[in-house]
C-alpha cells in the first residue's frame, strides 16, 4: 500500500484501518461476511446485481487475488514486501451506509527469507472515498510498477488503521493488485457498493 500507513515500517497502507489489533482467524459479527482464501473467478464488470452480490463476490474474490501478488520492493529498500488480505467483511452503519473492514498479513523478506511479520487492519465507509487504480513506485519483482485499487477520502482523513495494536487515521488506503483483470473487476465490486450503499 502507498500512502503514510503502508509505508510503515516499525510497529505502529493505514491504506485500510481501525482499533485495537483484530485476529485474522477472529469470526465475522452478525452482519459481516467473512472470506475463504478459496481462489474464485472474477465476475464479469457490471454484474452485481445488488450490495450483497458485490461483498459476496469481495469476500470471495480480494483474499486469493492479493495471495498471487509479487512481493514488492520500495525504492532504496533492501526489504521485499507481500501484502495479503486475509478477511474483508462489512457491516452497515446508519442510513444504511456500506462499512468495509479489512485485516492484512504483511510480510517482510531480506536475501529471499522471511524476516518479520506484522499485521494492518482498515475500517472506512465506502461513502466516504473515491475508488480509483492506482500505481505506486514499489517494484514488483518482475520489475513493473505496483498495481492496485486506491480509496482516497473525499473529505477529512476517514480511515481507521491498526498497525499492530497501534492506531491511527488516514486519508488513503490501497490494496495492492497487480494482475489487471481483477484490479478491474474488485474496481467495479467496490463502486458498485457505492452505488447500492444505502439499498438492500
Amino acid at each position: 500500500m502507498r500512502a503514510s500507513d503502508r509505508r510503515f515500517r516499525g510497529p505502529l497502507w493505514v491504506r485500510f484501518v481501525i482499533g485495537a489489533a483484530w485476529s485474522i482467524s477472529s469470526p465475522a459479527t452478525p452482519g459481516e461476511i467473512n472470506i475463504a482464501d478459496n481462489a474464485v473467478k472474477p465476475e464479469p464488470a457490471g454484474s452485481f446485481a445488488s450490495k450483497s452480490e458485490a461483498e459476496a463476490f469481495l469476500a470471495r474474490a480480494l483474499p486469493a487475488a492479493t495471495a498471487a501478488n509479487p512481493k514488492y520492493r520500495s525504492p532504496g529498500s533492501d526489504i521485499e514486501t507481500r501484502w495479503l488480505t486475509k478477511k474483508i467483511s462489512f457491516r452497515d452503519r446508519e442510513g444504511g451506509v456500506v462499512v468495509v473492514l479489512t485485516a492484512e498479513s504483511v510480510e517482510d523478506y531480506r536475501a529471499g527469507a522471511l524476516s518479520a511479520q506484522r499485521t494492518h487492519r482498515a475500517t472506512f465507509a465506502v461513502d466516504d472515498v473515491a475508488i480509483s487504480e492506482e500505481t505506486a513506485d514499489d517494484l514488483a519483482e518482475n520489475g513493473e510498477k505496483a498495481r492496485g485499487v486506491l480509496f482516497t477520502c473525499v473529505g477529512a482523513p476517514c480511515i481507521g488503521a491498526v498497525w499492530g495494536g497501534e492506531r491511527s487515521t488516514s486519508a488513503s488506503t490501497d490494496v495492492y493488485l497487480q494482475d489487471e483483470t481483477q484490479r478491474r473487476q474488485m474496481v467495479d465490486a467496490f463502486r458498485a457498493l457505492q452505488e447500492k450503499s444505502a439499498s438492500p
